[in-house]
């Protein structure tokens, strides 16, 4: 079923459109290469985007697709991709995306497909990893980096931009300015929703309202969103929202269940843009907040468990104070406490404090590369057993903090200097990601960063039970 939230309506129900031509090649290299096909809303969708004038000419000129996260955005652009290569003669298509990785996986996916369907193998004559993808007509396609300077100058006939949330306006602008006032070209747009500071996302929709209201003819737009920006407690009303937003999800094809479970272990800020497709205030959210945190506090009586804490070692910015925290996995939760906060914390003296902790039988050390390398390397020298956490390891030991809390499979014991930073600890988002981040906070927040990655190296640094259990001794 095709029904996004709002969207701009075909000139007439039987309308023509370019792509329908290419479909039944395009269905078997699918199938063929992938094993599968696309939902009839991707179908729907993509002959809406190459829907025909009466002239025979693309009736949009630039068009906006905004849905949620995990809805198929990658086959869309990779099949609109193998359209704009098939469609004429001499032209210069270019796939658009922020992140290398991402540019990547688009890449991939068209090579696979082309490799994969000998009917269209002999239609190229040039298929690598660095040129891009020629035709024997001399058409090609390209995946470019979304800087303008890249841009600038390329005759462009069909524009794909990935994730538009993270583009700058002047890369767009370079675009539009690719395609001149050439006939039969088309720049489009596939997203999630943004916040305050995405210029460019908050200007194409602003150009889709006028064109879903019939100001703007030659801008189509199809967004699927939440009615609300809320993230309610009952998992029916959460997965109806989620299905306003998400067409995979609504046909069926992505498990409600997995869907609930993934969506319920992100922060709120995060599922009502990623998952409910509506836009945010700001990229600066506070981190956790109180009522999560409070949830997890251990019980007065109970006592940090027995067994093999992993210690994580980090210091304020200035190096004025340092804070050390313990976290242990005992039968699938983690249990952390702040072992001790001090100031003036020397090389010496951390060192000497390290030493006090093997007595714990600690299963290892772990530190913030960028602040405590040098304690890393004295350590190492030492014998001791150091993990150095990079800003990606930060990153995802944010989310595995969040994810523990909002599960309950976190216990702390609530202490005083925890309940000081957390309040004032912000997030700050990364392309689709987000950590914490110490810039943007109010106060120092070295034993949130303790934590966190004391927290996340025991979830993933763990060993394995091998059926020997060790412990701390009483």
């Amino acid at each position: 079923m095709f029904a996004p939230t709002r969207f701009t309506p075909p000139l007439r129900e039987d309308f023509k459109a370019d792509i329908d031509a290419y479909l039944p090649l395009l269905e078997q290299a699918w199938r063929g290469s992938m094993g599968y096909w696309l939902d009839e809303w991707q179908l729907e969708l993509v002959r809406r985007i190459t829907e025909l004038r009466d002239d025979g000419t693309l009736r949009w000129r630039a068009c906006l697709v905004s849905v949620a996260r995990q809805s198929g955005k990658t086959e869309l652009t990779s099949l609109l991709g193998c359209w704009a290569l098939l469609r004429k003669p001499n032209q210069v298509n270019v796939g658009i995306a922020s992140q290398v990785d991402q540019a990547r996986i688009l890449y991939e996916r068209i090579q696979a497909i082309i490799n994969n369907t000998p009917g269209l193998k002999k239609l190229m004559t040039k298929l690598t990893d660095t040129r891009g993808i020629r035709t024997t007509h001399g058409s090609r396609y390209e995946i470019k980096a979304a800087r303008a300077s890249t841009l600038q100058g390329i005759p462009i006939s069909v524009g794909i931009v990935d994730e538009v949330h993270l583009v700058d306006d002047s890369s767009w602008t370079a675009l539009v300015s690719g395609m001149g006032s050439r006939i039969d070209c088309i720049l489009i747009g596939i997203t999630t929703a943004g916040d305050q500071n995405s210029e460019l996302l908050n200007r194409l929709y602003g150009n889709a309202e006028k064109a879903i209201n019939g100001e703007n003819p030659r801008f189509g737009a199809w967004i699927w969103e939440a009615e609300e920006s809320v993230v309610p407690s009952d998992d029916a009303e959460l997965l109806r929202l989620l299905k306003q937003a998400n067409p995979a999800l609504e046909s069926g094809r992505i498990d409600s269940q997995i869907m609930l479970d993934d969506v319920r272990s992100l922060p709120d800020e995060d599922i009502i843009r990623y998952r409910l497709n509506r836009f945010v205030h700001s990229n600066d959210h506070t981190f956790i907040p109180m009522s999560l945190w409070w949830s997890c506090e251990r019980a007065r009586e109970d006592t940090f468990p027995k067994g093999n804490p992993f210690f994580c070692i980090d210091k304020t910015r200035d190096g004025d104070w340092a804070t050390i925290a313990a976290a242990v996995l005992i039968d699938d939760v983690v249990h952390t406490e702040i072992v001790a906060t001090f100031a003036r914390p020397t090389t010496s003296r951390l060192i000497t404090i390290c030493q006090q902790l093997m007595a714990h039988s600690p299963a290892g050390f772990v530190v913030d590369g960028l602040y405590m390398k040098d304690l890393a390397k004295e350590l190492e020298m030492r014998g001791f057993r150091v993990t150095v956490f990079n800003l990606g390891d930060i990153v995802r030991a944010s989310s595995t903090l969040i994810n523990r809390l909002k599960h309950q499979t976190l216990k702390h014991a609530g202490d005083p200097v925890m309940t000081y930073q957390i309040p004032r600890t912000v997030r700050k988002n990364v392309q689709d990601n987000f950590r914490i981040s110490r810039v943007d906070s109010s106060v120092e927040i070295d034993a949130v960063m303790a934590t966190a990655i004391s927290v996340h190296a025991a979830s993933e640094l763990t060993p394995k039970s091998s059926g020997i259990q060790l412990f701390i001794g009483a």
